[in-house]
């Protein structure tokens, strides 16, 4: 199995001597539980991120994705599926 700097590309020591902090966002923008999914895409979006942590009182309570997103579909026409079967 490749080791990560094989599949990034570069010397394993450059890559092993990394730390999350070297490489990490500090300007973090953050969502609310009571924020409107449409309200975390835009920012997500103009942002050009593909995540969104979930902040309520200072503290994180959870993080929201572009797959969380583009799941909602999905998950909308199954639970109407499972209805239907459960109904007819």
């Amino acid at each position: 199995m490749p080791v990560l700097a094989e599949i990034v590309g570069g010397p394993a020591a450059r890559f092993a001597a990394l730390r999350v902090r070297d490489v990490m966002t500090r300007s973090v923008a953050t969502t609310h539980p009571e924020a409107t999914l449409v309200q975390a895409a835009l920012t997500m979006f103009q942002r050009r991120i593909g995540s969104l942590p979930v902040v309520e009182e200072g503290r994180a309570v959870g993080i929201v994705t572009e797959r969380d997103i583009m799941a909602i579909p999905t998950q909308k026409s199954e639970a109407a599926e499972r209805d239907a079967s459960a109904n007819g």
